[in-house]
C-alpha cells in the first residue's frame, strides 16, 4: 500500500443501503450495509465511505477509511465506528434504514497491505489498542470460519471491559478455535465495575513472552492509534524482531492520494485567495510609481494596508492548513 499512486491501483465503487446499526462498546457502533453483488475483499482490508449529499459538513470532508469488520463469508457489510462529535459521524449515527452510502474499495490488495501471511508455519500475533480490533477481528474470525492452520494470538488492550468492541465475540471465538489464543488486557484496573480477571496494564515484552515462546518467530500485525503503533514497532524491534516480520495498519498509499483528490478543490480555493491577493498588490504597486512614496515605503499607508490584509488572511490559512494534516489521521479512524 505505501508509496503507490491511485493511478497505478484498480479500485471498485458502490452505493450501499444501511441495514441496522448496533452498539458494540461504549461509544462504538457497528454499522451494517447491505452487501452489493460483485463486492470482494480480503479479511484485514480497508474502504473509503463517503456521505450521499450530507446534511452538513466540516473542515474534515465527507469521505472516512474504515477497516471492514465483516469477512468475505459475510453477507453483509460491518464497519465499527468510535463515535466523535464531527459532522461525518454525526450525519452517519442519525442516518435511516435504507439511506444510502458510497464506498470504494482496492481490487488488487498490493504486496505489505494488512492481510493475514500464507505460511501456517509462522504463528500470526496481533497487537492491537482500542478501535484498531477491527482488521484483526476480522482476519481472525475469516481464519476461523475457513478454519486455516495458523496459530493465532491476540494481545487486545483497552481501558476497561467496556470499551472493548468485540469482546464477547472474541472470547466465542477462543472457545471455537483451539489455535487462537485471546489475551485481553485492562489498562484502568481501577476503574473498573466489576472484577476482571484477565491481563492488566500495558502490552510489553514481558506480556509477550509470557505466552509466546519465540518472540523471533511469528509474523505480527500491529493496529491501534499512530504512538501505540510506533511504541510497539520499536519494542518488538529491540526484543530482536526483523522489520520484514511486523506489520502495521498504517495508511499511507492508497488513503492519502483519495484525501488529496478531496482536497483538490480546497487548494484550488485557497491558491484563488492568493491570487487575487497578489493582484491587489500589484495593482497597488502600479499606482504607486506614480505617487511620491513607494508601496512598501514605511512613509506610504498603502504599506500599512499590505500588513493589515497579510494578517487577516495568514490566520486562516494556518487554520485551512493544520485542518488538513488533522483530517489526514481522522480518516483512517
Amino acid at each position: 500500500m505505501q508509496g503507490m499512486s491511485m493511478s497505478s491501483m484498480k479500485k471498485a465503487s458502490f452505493e450501499i443501503a444501511l441495514k441496522g446499526k448496533k452498539q458494540i462498546a461504549e461509544g462504538t457502533i457497528a454499522f451494517i450495509f447491505e452487501k452489493p453483488e460483485g463486492f470482494v475483499f480480503k479479511a484485514g482490508q480497508h474502504l473509503r465511505m463517503t456521505l450521499i449529499n450530507p446534511p452538513e459538513t466540516d473542515a474534515e470532508g465527507g469521505s472516512r477509511f474504515f477497516s471492514l469488520a465483516s469477512t468475505p463469508q459475510n453477507p453483509d457489510i460491518v464497519i465499527a465506528v468510535r463515535m466523535r462529535d464531527t459532522a461525518f459521524k454525526r450525519v452517519l449515527k442519525n442516518m435511516r434504514i435504507g439511506e444510502k452510502v458510497l464506498i470504494q474499495i482496492m481490487l488488487d490488495v498490493p504486496h505489505g497491505a494488512f492481510a493475514l501471511h500464507n505460511d501456517p508455519s509462522k504463528p500470526a500475533v496481533f497487537i492491537v489498542g482500542g478501535i484498531g480490533i477491527v482488521p484483526a477481528y476480522s482476519m481472525i474470525k475469516d481464519a476461523t470460519e475457513k478454519k486455516l492452520p495458523h496459530k493465532l494470538f491476540l494481545f487486545y488492550s483497552n481501558r476497561r471491559p467496556e470499551d472493548a468492541s468485540f469482546l464477547e465475540d472474541l472470547q466465542k471465538l477462543a472457545e471455537q478455535n483451539l489455535s487462537f489464543k485471546l489475551i485481553a488486557t485492562m489498562t484502568k484496573a481501577e476503574k473498573l465495575s466489576k472484577p476482571w480477571k484477565g491481563e492488566v496494564g500495558f502490552i510489553d515484552n514481558a506480556m509477550l513472552t509470557k505466552y509466546v515462546d519465540d518472540l523471533k518467530s511469528p509474523i505480527y500485525y500491529i493496529s491501534g492509534l499512530p504512538e501505540m503503533v510506533s511504541a510497539m514497532k520499536k519494542m518488538l524491534a529491540d526484543s530482536g524482531v526483523g522489520e520484514d516480520s511486523i506489520n502495521a495498519e498504517e495508511f499511507t498509499g492508497f488513503n492519502l492520494n483519495e484525501i488529496r483528490n478531496d482536497s483538490s478543490h480546497a487548494w484550488k480555493r485557497h491558491m484563488l485567495t492568493v491570487a487575487v491577493v497578489l493582484a491587489v498588490i500589484g495593482v497597488l504597486h502600479v499606482n504607486a510609481t506614480n505617487s511620491v512614496y513607494s508601496v512598501f515605503s514605511l512613509k506610504n499607508p498603502i504599506f500599512y494596508l499590505l500588513i493589515g490584509l497579510m494578517l487577516i488572511i495568514a490566520p486562516f490559512k494556518l487554520k485551512h492548513l493544520l485542518s488538513f494534516i488533522r483530517s489526514k489521521r481522522n480518516r483512517s479512524s
